[in-house]
């Protein structure tokens, strides 16, 4: 969804700018995503699965223009002058009358600006995008681990569905519950 861009200003003062990004922004968003995912085990990839070949811009090329010309899709990120520091995605479940009720999202946020309030920013504006596209759920999948976004997630109005407990195996061997939740609009 096309979306103007504007300023926002996080809980630490700094002003950051809000907007959705298109094909123009693939190899930032990738790089963002390499980043994230490197930074923690909360994304579903690690970093070293996040490609950045040109195959690969040309591919998140495609999608994230995909998302951008949907009207009830969108790729909304912060960034701080050029560089994408979050980003939320909301995206549809599905297309037919009895799931496109249904949305589904996808939050991250660089490690170095965590407390600054971006996530909060992200996700009342995705809560607002989804209710103006029509949507009525929105759904969402949290680490057991990641206290910090179930905290965000729970303060936001999501509730707890379901728990798969082998929901991410890590590279030591180590298992960790994905938590589904969701949230009426």
């Amino acid at each position: 969804m096309k979306e103007q861009a504007r300023e926002i200003t996080g809980k630490d003062g700094q002003k950051y700018t809000m907007k959705s990004i298109n094909a123009a922004n693939a190899e930032q968003f990738l790089d963002f995503m390499y980043q994230v995912s490197d930074d923690t085990h909360f994304m579903t990839r690690y970093g070293d699965e996040v490609g950045q070949s040109e195959k690969e811009i040309k591919e998140e090329e495609k999608r994230l223009q995909s998302l951008y010309d949907d009207s009830r899709q969108t790729m909304t990120s912060i960034f701080d002058n050029e560089k994408i520091v979050g980003n939320i995605a909301v995206r549809s479940i599905g297309k037919g009358r009895k799931t496109k009720h249904r949305c589904e999202i996808g939050l991250g946020v660089r490690k170095e600006y965590h407390g600054a309030g971006l996530g909060t920013i992200l996700m009342e504006h995705a809560i607002d995008f989804a209710k103006n596209a029509g949507y009525t759920c929105m759904e969402l999948e949290v680490l057991e681990d990641n206290t910090k976004a179930l905290g965000l997630y729970k303060k936001m109005g999501f509730v707890e569905s379901g728990k798969l407990p082998c929901g991410f195996k890590l590279d030591d061997g180590t298992s960790i519950g994905e938590i589904s939740m969701y949230k009426l609009l």
